[in-house]
């Protein structure tokens, strides 16, 4: 038999990996650039420590009287760089400039790290400049973070854009209402009074939490209020069309996403609703089974009660994507006003879709494994119909937000080293004050003394048009 030379030390394991002889980590460096994706502008700069970071995604399985968890591993996300950029000398200030002007370029670029390799990057959040005239003079610091990226990761998804993505949608109200139909049973007055029960336990779910964001334009309050009411009050007949039932319930979690409210609050409503659904009664098959009786019948209203669950909460998906195409995202003559301010907001509303979407999925793989216990078959079964149309929108509205981040303004801080004035600072951003001071206020929260005067390391958010 064939013996394996496990090492012992460090020593060991890199001459079996063949570099016992290279040099140490520190000839191993290389410079610090970035390479910009429009104009192809290479910018060295000085660093200091460097780290990355990534998530390992995937699934923890529970079972009852099991000790440890079953983890289905799913792949990993992008992996994060986040670098303090130094840039020394009398024209520190205007290469730090030009680093700023080539990291609002459009598009994805490309690191040159010192440590970790090359990689396509898109640079992702807030980008941060700090002049320390008084105490590091010349000397300019940029701080940012790279994220590596494909740049097809939705190749045929972000061509029709928002109209491609509402007939998705509409694919979608359409796959999950026939899998609702043959997932319930609904085949005795007693399962058909269960579920109207759960439904109705449910629906206050979704009137306690879409029904303020719903209220700030009459059209959408008056659309959930009428879709609430019909719900409601015609359940006894829907029942009969579980169909029709399904649908009904789609278009009236989505209508809130219709609504003019802040976009934050209404992925946080629809977020909410879901978390709220995922830990209901009706929500945790493999809790109910648990305790339960194995009676047919006792089965069956589990099983019903979590494919009402997961309607709604599949659902609850679905709202956040109206909640993110309802609106333009950027300015059009004769338009609304954009959804989004700027390129941050943009890709932030992209990764909370995308969150909700895998919570939802990671808490339905549960209850499926939960149900597999369960003896009749046909309530146990995932056909999968649903899950691949909403999958779908998922991906279409991730792949239209990215491309459209692009065309967004970037976010950008502001440092100040001395006691500044708010007047100042915004025509040092914007260059000008008219039209703009208010903006500056409202994106930082400035409130009391700041209005007066801003003290030193106070950090100034804004967004110059001139960077898109």
């Amino acid at each position: 038999m064939a013996t394996i030379d496990v090492p012992t030390s460090s020593t060991q394991l890199s001459r079996q990996l063949g570099f016992a002889n290279e040099k140490s980590w520190r000839d191993r460096l290389k410079q610090a650039r970035y390479i910009s994706p429009i104009t192809g502008t290479r910018v060295e700069f000085a660093y200091e420590d460097v780290s990355r970071s990534f998530d390992v995604r995937g699934t923890a399985f529970d079972f009852p009287g099991v000790n440890n968890s079953y983890v289905q591993q799913t792949g990993f996300s992008s992996r994060k760089y986040p670098l303090v950029c130094y840039f020394n000398g009398k024209n520190c200030d205007l290469l730090a400039s030009g680093f700023e002007a080539a990291l609002m370029e459009p598009g994805i670029g490309r690191l040159e790290h010192p440590l970790y390799g090359t990689f396509d990057v898109l640079p992702f959040g807030t980008v941060e400049r700090n002049d320390a005239l008084a105490t590091a003079s010349n000397q300019s610091v940029v701080t940012v973070t790279f994220w590596t990226t494909i740049p097809a990761i939705y190749p045929d998804d972000t061509g029709g854009g928002a109209s491609d993505i509402e007939g998705a949608i509409d694919l979608f109200n359409a796959a999950v209402a026939a899998q609702f139909l043959s997932n319930t049973k609904l085949d005795s007055t007693l399962r058909k009074v269960s579920v109207i029960s759960t439904i109705q336990s449910f629906l206050r779910k979704v009137k306690a939490q879409l029904g303020k964001v719903s209220d700030s334009v009459a059209s959408v309050r008056n659309d959930f209020g009428k879709g609430l009411a019909a719900v409601n009050g015609g359940m006894d007949v829907l029942i009969g069309g579980p169909l029709l039932l399904a649908q009904q319930i789609s278009n009236l979690i989505q209508a809130p996403g219709r609504a003019l409210a802040g976009l934050s609050s209404r992925l946080d409503a629809y977020a909410r609703l879901a978390t709220d659904i995922f830990g209901s009664e009706a929500g945790s098959p493999a809790r109910a089974l648990s305790s339960a009786s194995i009676l047919v019948d006792h089965q069956a209203k589990i099983a019903n009660d979590f494919h009402i669950a997961s309607l709604f909460a599949m659902n609850a998906v679905a709202g956040s994507v109206v909640s993110t195409i309802a609106q333009p995202i950027t300015a059009t003559a004769g338009s609304l006003t954009p959804i989004f301010g700027n390129r941050t907001q943009v890709l932030a509303a992209a990764a909370a879709v995308i969150e909700q979407m895998e919570a939802m999925v990671a808490w339905r793989d549960q209850g499926f494994e939960a149900l597999s216990a369960i003896d009749d078959a046909s309530q146990a079964i995932d056909t999968g119909e649903a899950y691949a149309a909403l999958q779908n929108v998922v991906a279409r509205t991730a792949g239209y937000l990215i491309q459209a981040s692009f065309s967004a303004l970037p976010e950008r801080a502001l440092v100040i080293d001395r006691p500044r004035t708010i007047i100042d600072v915004c025509a040092e951003v914007y260059g000008t004050v008219d039209g703009k001071l208010d903006l500056l206020v409202a994106t930082n929260d400035f409130t009391g003394d700041q209005l007066l005067e801003l003290q030193p390391r106070t950090r100034v958010l804004y967004y110059p048009e001139g960077a898109v």
